[in-house]
């Protein structure tokens, strides 16, 4: 049983009659409710997670709940796309490419540098463990397939694509496809986090991470060696 140490305060349940749906944006309200979501999908899983709690963590009332999301379905579908838009945040176009005043690392340094952003967002505490939540939870509930069919955020990709048309103009590499590049390039350093990570239930040693991230960048740079 839920114990509080003193009074919360909770808004009203709309009267009965009233408009069901928000009288305009609430965008801190919403995302309150995300964060009250996945705190308590994480701790309770999908099945056992109830509105009702999700309404109290993040002090609203289950309407509102309702209001900005429909039911409890639609609300974790949100918080999965919310937790991949927040570790796609570290991942800006251009990210990945170097200084261009003559002091430019070559290609193995910067791969090896970027693998380790890449470890350091989807590996994250929060982050993975939704990851196996999704993965747990789509045998029971096909509607989850999307989700798990997603992959690694478009803004990862585009940045580490960038840089390797960068690398191909310049002739250091011969990547005909960058982003099928990119995605080759996050697939070995992700494979490696996830085992050597127990799925993202232990942190990666700083020697684990800098192994993983400079093996990958070695067998990309031979690969692609033009």
């Amino acid at each position: 049983m839920r114990t509080h140490s003193g009074p919360r305060t909770r808004e009203t349940s709309p009267r009965r009659g009233a408009p069901g749906r928000p009288a305009g944006p609430q965008p801190a309200k919403r995302q309150a409710i995300l964060e009250a979501a996945v705190a308590v999908f994480l701790r309770e899983g999908y099945a056992r997670a109830s509105v009702d709690v999700i309404a109290d963590e993040a002090r609203v009332s289950k309407q509102t709940v309702y209001n900005h999301f429909g039911d409890k379905q639609s609300l974790f579908i949100a918080a999965v796309e919310g937790e991949r838009r927040r570790v796609a945040e570290g991942f800006a176009p251009g990210a990945a490419a170097g200084p261009d005043d003559g002091t430019e690392r070559d290609a193995r340094a910067e791969l090896t540098a970027f693998g380790h952003r890449v470890l350091q967002v989807l590996l994250d505490e929060r982050a993975s463990a939704l990851r196996r939540l999704v993965i747990a939870e789509v045998a029971r509930h096909p509607w989850l397939r999307p989700a798990c069919a997603e992959g690694e955020p478009r803004q990862l990709v585009s940045a580490l694509a960038e840089t390797l048309r960068h690398r191909d103009a310049r002739g250091e590499l011969s990547v005909p496809d960058p982003e099928t590049g990119a995605r080759q390039f996050v697939a070995l350093l992700v494979q490696q986090g996830l085992h050597q990570s127990m799925y993202g239930t232990r942190p990666l040693t700083g020697g684990e991470a800098a192994d993983i991230c400079e093996q990958a960048a070695e067998l990309f740079v031979r690969a692609y060696r033009r």
